[in-house]
């Protein structure tokens, strides 16, 4: 199964920082040329802590495909990273983030995480 830029995936991270290694729901920002060219995704985690950080960038449901299953969702804007498919929980979508709040996203990342 091919994922795109937007999908909701659940993969492994070494988060928290002591060593263990934690699921964690991410979004794929990358778009399918780095897949084609690479055979990998870059992600940025999600978590449903509220850190309200320069780094945040809450996602709510209207800026999802299905309801948010949780109350509260924001990604980890300098939490980014690149996983290999196999790196996909159950290589299954969890949801979709609307193409217009994916490019926001990254926009956010850039301007929060990377200038």
């Amino acid at each position: 199964m091919a994922f795109t830029r937007g999908d909701i995936v659940e993969v492994n991270l070494g988060l928290p920082p002591d060593g263990r290694v934690l699921n964690h729901p991410a979004i794929i920002i990358s778009n399918n040329e780095v897949f084609y060219d690479d055979d990998c995704y870059l992600v940025v985690m999600l978590t449903s802590q509220q850190y309200s950080d320069k780094y945040s960038f809450e996602i709510t449901s209207n800026m999802l495909v299905n309801p948010n299953s949780k109350a509260y969702s924001e990604a980890r804007c300098h939490l980014i990273t690149y996983i290999l498919p196999t790196h996909i929980v159950n290589n299954k979508i969890r949801n979709k983030v609307r193409r217009q709040f994916v490019d926001a996203l990254v926009e956010h990342i850039v301007n929060s995480a990377l200038y």
